[in-house]
């Protein structure tokens, strides 16, 4: 089986930005720890106004089920950081390679 390359995108109010980056940061460590693959951030280029998209990037997961339970332990523990922050509504995209 060939690994997978997750895109997990969400929008969030542009406002909210400041406050949630260094939280993402705290997620990406604790994928990289727990599911064996360090992820990346981006902000979409063309914002619409008021929103920022952000999207983490994870490429080569070789287990999706560990870490997509990973993942889901470290979003969870992410929400719970004092203060809280609403989490926003995330949509995962799976890719791997296409047959040949």
């Amino acid at each position: 089986m060939q690994p997978e390359h997750w895109f997990v995108y969400y929008k969030l109010p542009a406002a909210d930005l400041a406050a949630w980056l260094p939280r993402s940061q705290v997620l990406l460590r604790a994928v990289a720890r727990d599911g064996g693959v360090q992820g990346r951030l981006l902000q979409r280029a063309d914002e619409a106004a008021g929103l920022t998209t952000l999207m983490e990037v994870y490429e080569g997961v070789a287990d999706p089920v560990g870490f997509g339970a990973a993942l889901e332990a470290a979003v969870l523990a992410t929400a719970r950081i004092d203060p809280p922050l609403a989490l926003p509504v995330r949509h995962t995209e799976r890719f791997r390679p296409a047959a040949r």
